[in-house]
């Protein structure tokens, strides 16, 4: 069930704040950076899945002025190499940061990467050569699931982040809705043995040893 991540054609796409770290306004000073209880334990049981990890996240405080795209990337850096320790690879984080409505200058834009959009995925998909019919999005807002939908991915809503945009999109649902990322890995693995049993025809665990070793440690 585990293939190599570096040769898997699968993907997870994660929104960064309120599914990785947490949420907070001004969460581009690294001064306020936290990671979201379980995310660590999540990623692992993704890796080891065989999922390859690439970050999709709208920062528009880039393209309002409240941020640098230096300050962003400095936050990026930290999250990238706090997982690192804990042996988890992120691929890539691809940054959207504009705002088509509040921008200035060159960041008032209506760009194909902003979620709801879909362009950061099919970016991230030609770069890393993955399938995004074989791909998950996990987020915290509706704009994540829409996007992930137009990607042609399955779609994950977990609820650790701050969910305000529900009224902008009433009619929209994720195919799982999940209390938390760890959650939301458990639902991928269960969805990967289901897969599993039906090409073998046989019983797959959805947690193979690896993994519970790993996990226990």
């Amino acid at each position: 069930m585990n293939q190599h991540p570096q040769t898997s054609t699968r993907g997870v796409f994660l929104d960064r704040d309120g599914v990785l770290n947490v949420d907070k306004y001004g969460a581009f000073r690294t001064q306020q950076f936290a990671l979201i209880d379980g995310v660590v334990s999540a990623l692992t049981i993704l890796r080891l899945l065989g999922f390859r990890l690439i970050v999709v996240t709208n920062q528009s405080a880039i393209g309002r002025g409240e941020a640098t795209e230096a300050q962003v990337n400095q936050f990026n850096q930290l999250l990238l190499d706090t997982l690192a320790k804990e042996g988890i690879e992120i691929e890539a984080v691809f940054v959207c940061p504009h705002d088509p409505e509040f921008g200035q200058g060159i960041y008032k834009k209506d760009c194909s990467c902003r979620k709801p959009k879909p362009g950061m995925f099919f970016e991230a998909a030609e770069k890393h050569q993955l399938e995004l019919s074989k791909c998950y999005s996990i987020g915290d807002k509706k704009s994540d699931v829409v996007a992930g939908f137009n990607a042609g991915c399955k779609t994950i809503l977990v609820e650790t982040g701050i969910l305000d945009d529900e009224l902008k999109y009433p009619g929209v649902s994720p195919n799982y809705r999940v209390r938390s990322l760890v959650d939301a890995a458990k639902v991928i693995a269960g969805e990967l043995a289901i897969e599993q049993m039906s090409a073998l025809g046989q019983f797959v665990a959805p947690f193979h040893a690896e993994v519970c070793e790993k996990l226990h440690r």
